[in-house]
């Protein structure tokens, strides 16, 4: 481009001097030139990012491009300095002023200056309208200061969202998605609750501050779970839902979520789940806002938004200890022996693709109807998720939809955790009753041994099921481990199962004492951790 070209359709870019003993202003004025060039840079955590286009594989196994966030390395900060700016230098050799690149020790510093930068926040990307937090329209393309929401559509054009949409609009609306998804199989109206739910949450989670996964199961593979979930995926965001699997460990896990949330995948599913789903990562990023994660690869361990819409597939998925409360579950029953050889009377995700911005207005519509009637008749608060509680879940109880976090009760009752303990309070109020004792005391009784009968008797325990219990949760090499179980009580005491708890009585003589309580009632807000 010649300079004649480059002044008539250009803006001029300021010209930034290498100086020795200068790295403070160079750095100033290489950031003030970011600010001004319009090239896409913001911040996300501890990292400058820009918005890109890349291949993710999604659930049925097809790669497709899809917006991400893409971390900015120093080469590339060299780049866009560049850009931004005209370099120049003194050249002794030559005396005279000459264009050089950006110096790389000016991006490194301006990379180590975390929580100093001027550069503008990006809490996600989006490629379709969405509500705000509170309640307004979010339509126009680019950054939206309000939120740090990124809103890019590329060549899709959205009908306009209602501004005032009546009730009776929103319950057209609802009654599309209800159409949509009208061949999967739902065990009851609950689950069907949760679908639609899923439907809402994915086009407005980037606007809530936290919002409970969402759980699908079946009796059998082929029942439907991925179809539905990149069904309101597509939705949302015009792809299918990005994968991953399990993993082996917590820790697997923990890697594979930090990856997804440092690209702001806008929904994370974690896909065909084999053992029980569980792990203290997972249970924070569904509940706070912000989360340090490890990445795979990496040896830092970034702070990310946690603005992320998270679902889990499994075969009869079983969800354990705290995730229990942090999860509402969709069941599929196809009720047939080979499910995936059954045809669906319209492929929903066909449907989607065809006619993506009916779709998401009418879930808009519903919750944009829902805020101008002033969001009325809210249910009981849900702990750590109240915005989505008083907006998603009151939205749909407010058109008469079940509620969808009916299905926590299912969730709890089915987690391995709380079987264990109910097994251990009943054997303990059985043995024990109301006695204070130690830890040794309680694997004295739950062990002793009587001689049993018979022509050659031998030593049989005189309380099998206490032991066994006991063993359920703090077994080791076939005995119970007395410092397993010690970390196993500290770990469950005060949490009320079926009227009973254990709790701390005192030390004595160094020892910590137990005790099994009868609770008439729980305590208000019992647990919302």
């Amino acid at each position: 481009m010649n300079a004649a070209t480059q002044t008539d359709h250009e803006a001029p870019r300021p010209c930034i001097c290498i100086e020795p003993g200068q790295l403070l202003g160079m750095v100033n004025e290489a950031e003030q030139a970011l600010l001004e060039s319009g090239l896409g840079l913001y911040q996300r955590g501890a990292h400058i990012v820009r918005p890109g286009t890349v291949l993710v594989t999604i659930a049925s196994g097809q790669e497709v491009a899809a917006q991400r966030i893409l971390e900015v390395g120093e080469h590339a900060l060299v780049e866009a300095m560049t850009a931004a700016a005209k370099w120049e230098r003194y050249d002794a050799r030559r005396r005279k002023i000459i264009t050089a690149d950006a110096p790389m020790q000016v991006a490194r510093t301006y990379l180590q200056r975390v929580g100093r930068w001027r550069l503008p926040v990006l809490a996600g990307i989006i490629n379709a309208p969405t509500l705000r937090p509170d309640g307004s329209i979010l339509s126009t393309p680019g950054y939206d200061r309000a939120t740090g929401l990124l809103l890019d559509a590329g060549a899709t054009v959205f009908p306009p969202v209602p501004d005032q949409p009546t009730k009776a609009e929103a319950a057209a609306a609802l009654q599309v998605l209800v159409e949509l998804i009208a061949s999967f199989p739902f065990v009851d109206a609950p689950s069907h609750a949760v679908a639609l739910s899923a439907i809402l949450t994915a086009c407005v989670r980037s606007s809530l501050p936290t919002a409970p996964m969402h759980a699908f199961s079946a009796p059998a593979a082929g029942s439907g779970k991925s179809k539905l979930v990149d069904s309101f995926s597509i939705i949302a965001t015009g792809y299918g839902a990005g994968v991953i699997s399990q993993g082996r460990t917590e820790e697997e896990l923990e890697k594979r979520l930090g990856a997804h949330l440092l690209a702001g995948d806008p929904v994370i599913a974690i896909d065909n789940c084999e053992a029980p789903l569980a792990g203290e990562f997972l249970c924070c990023a569904l509940t706070q806002p912000v989360v340090r994660a490890r990445i795979l690869g990496r040896s830092e361990v970034p702070e990310l938004p946690t603005n992320a819409f998270v679902t889990a597939t499994g075969n009869n998925l079983v969800l354990v200890g705290d995730l229990t409360r942090r999860a509402v579950l969709c069941r599929l029953d196809p009720k047939v022996e080979r499910p995936e050889l059954r045809e669906f009377l319209s492929d929903p995700i066909e449907i989607v693709k065809a006619d993506r911005g009916r779709y998401l207005v009418a879930a808009l519509t519903i919750l944009r109807a829902y805020h101008v009637a002033g969001r009325p008749k809210r249910p009981v608060p849900l702990g750590s998720y109240q915005i989505w509680n008083d907006w998603v879940r009151a939205a749909l109880l407010w058109l008469g939809e079940a509620d969808p976090v009916a299905t926590m009760e299912g969730v709890r009752e089915s987690d391995p955790k709380l079987d264990a303990l109910l097994a251990v309070l009943e054997q303990w109020e059985e043995v024990l009753g109301g006695d204070i004792v130690s830890v040794r005391n309680v694997i004295d009784k739950a062990t002793e041994q009587v001689t049993g009968l018979g022509f050659y008797p031998k030593m049989e325990f005189r309380r099998p099921d206490f032991r066994e219990a006991l063993l359920a949760v703090a077994g080791e090499g076939g005995a119970v481990n007395s410092k397993r179980l010690g970390k196993w009580l500290a770990g469950n005491q005060g949490r009320v199962a079926q009227g009973r708890r254990l709790i701390r009585a005192g030390m004595s003589g160094g020892i910590a004492r137990w005790q099994m309580q009868v609770v008439t009632e729980a305590p208000a807000g019992d647990g919302a951790d």
